[in-house]
């Protein structure tokens, strides 16, 4: 064998560039996506994680809708010495930690952690929403076909006429096994949970006009009926426990997926999918945070509301006056207290002294959005807390700044990993959205606010996608936030 031939043909192989994989771009598969409110963590502060994403995990298992998330976290902080008062009571309290249900449908609720100072000298003010995007059952939403028509035998039973709540993109329900909860209000005026199964129906893969359909847009009227297997509507009601289609009116029913949320990988706890995100988990995250607040000089309140995914309709939204009724009960109390009555200059000036974050979860573009969306505004998953900036909403640039300076403070010898965003709409698209979209008054008093939340990937679908790591960044802001020893800081 002559060796010098045999080398010469290694030395030409290598030149061609015999692959050794599949991919000309091997070593692409090598890049690694970087997770830096992860990476930043400590081993205690990444055990932390771990316990509050399973807390979070039982938190949307258990919170399907409004009422239920408000009922879930009033156990909570009940748990941790907050006291529930009912919305009605006028006496004053003595309790420094307490909070209010809504009257209406218990599905807000104001959450109070009262500092050393008056309330007329300010307040720290979180409000997150807990309602998300879900079918709303009509009142009376019966749909079957007559007996002696042509299509008796088309149907497949009792059907449910549904209107979409909140942004719902209709073709990711069609398909979907739901499950429908809700309650009714019987003759004694007491509250009666309902749950039963349900499908949203979708045209015949083999029919000739499902791609014409598919082509133009969906009809939610049309397409988002949901199929609960009963042949009659008589039968339907009595399993329900209901007698009368009058007696429906009488309840309030939603229907939401029946997927659950879970981690992806246990072990990097990089992402935690599914239906709620948007915005249960920021509500769950500022009254975690409110919680763990002490000695603070200012006020804490957490404000929970319901509708905001339907523009925030009073009395549960935050276009409504609960807040202002809590806010009287405590100025009363402070009167009481100090022996004096609080002027009406007074009681407008502590707006101005107070701070509002808008606890909402933020949009972070996933694939085909970044080409929709101004993805170099838009927060990104995995960056820690978004901290919005921006002029739309009138946005105070030195509030912005201070609760930068809140994030990289380093008395805990770690400061909070965050990220400064920006809106994420186009020019064209950002006036239209806001021109349509009505805002909390609070701004309108002399309240400085920005947006502080965690950054959402694949919003307003069934499996929304967010960080742990994030959300632990977000909750850690929001104490920093309530500790802020600086009045209008």
């Amino acid at each position: 064998m002559n060796i010098y031939k045999v080398f010469s043909d290694l030395v030409t192989m290598v030149k061609i560039g015999v692959p050794q994989n599949t991919f000309e771009t091997v070593h692409l598969l090598d890049i690694k996506r970087s997770f830096p409110s992860l990476d930043c963590l400590t081993r205690e502060q990444f055990d932390e994680v771990r316990k509050r994403t399973s807390q979070l995990l039982d938190f949307h298992s258990k919170s399907k809708l409004a009422y239920q998330a408000v009922d879930y976290l009033g156990n909570f902080i009940s748990e941790r010495g907050f006291k529930e008062i009912d919305c009605f009571d006028d006496s004053p309290t003595k309790d420094k930690k307490f909070f209010y249900k809504d009257p209406w449908q218990k599905s807000s609720m104001v959450v109070v952690n009262q500092g050393a100072k008056p309330l007329t000298e300010g307040f720290r003010l979180i409000i997150s929403h807990v309602d998300a995007p879900c079918l709303r059952v009509k009142p009376r939403p019966f749909h079957v076909e007559l007996p002696g028509t042509v299509h008796f035998y088309d149907h497949l039973g009792v059907r449910l006429s549904t209107i979409p709540h909140g942004g719902v993109v209709v073709p990711y329900w069609m398909g979907q096994q739901v499950k429908v909860m809700g309650y009714t209000i019987d003759k004694n005026r007491q509250r009666r949970e309902i749950t039963f199964p349900g499908i949203v129906g979708v045209n015949s893969a083999h029919s000739e006009a499902f791609e014409s359909i598919l082509r133009r847009e969906f009809s939610p009227e049309n397409s988002l009926e949901i199929i609960v297997g009963h042949s009659g509507i008589s039968g339907f009601l009595e399993t329900i426990g209901i007698n009368s289609m009058d007696d429906f009116v009488n309840s309030r029913f939603w229907a939401v997926p029946t997927n659950e949320m879970s981690i992806l990988n246990e072990d990097s706890l990089n992402l935690l999918v599914g239906y709620g995100h948007d915005n249960r988990t920021t509500a769950f995250s500022a009254v975690d945070a409110i919680t763990k607040v002490t000695n603070q000089k200012y006020s804490s309140i957490v404000w929970i509301v319901d509708n905001e995914e339907i523009f925030d309709p009073a009395p549960a939204g935050s276009s409504g006056n609960f807040l202002e009724t809590i806010f009287e009960k405590m100025l009363k109390s402070q009167e009481k207290k100090e022996n004096r009555k609080i002027s009406v200059d007074e009681k407008n000036a502590f707006y101005n002294k107070s701070r509002l974050i808008t606890g909402d979860v933020t949009f972070s573009p996933y694939g085909y959005d970044a080409a929709e969306t101004d993805h170099r505004s838009a927060a990104k998953i995995g960056l820690g807390t978004s901290i919005e900036g921006g002029d739309i909403q009138g946005y105070n640039p030195l509030f912005i700044r201070d609760l930068r300076t809140l994030a990289e403070s380093t008395s805990n010898k770690i400061g909070v990993c965050h990220q400064i965003t920006g809106q994420f709409y186009s020019q064209d698209e950002m006036n239209l959205w806001y021109s349509r979209r009505p805002q909390s008054s609070f701004p309108g008093k002399g309240v400085s606010d920005s947006w502080v939340a965690i950054p959402c990937a694949c919003l307003h679908s069934l499996v929304e996608v967010i960080c742990p790591g994030d959300e632990y960044a977000t909750s850690e802001l929001y104490k920093r936030f309530f500790k802020s020893p600086v009045s209008a800081f």
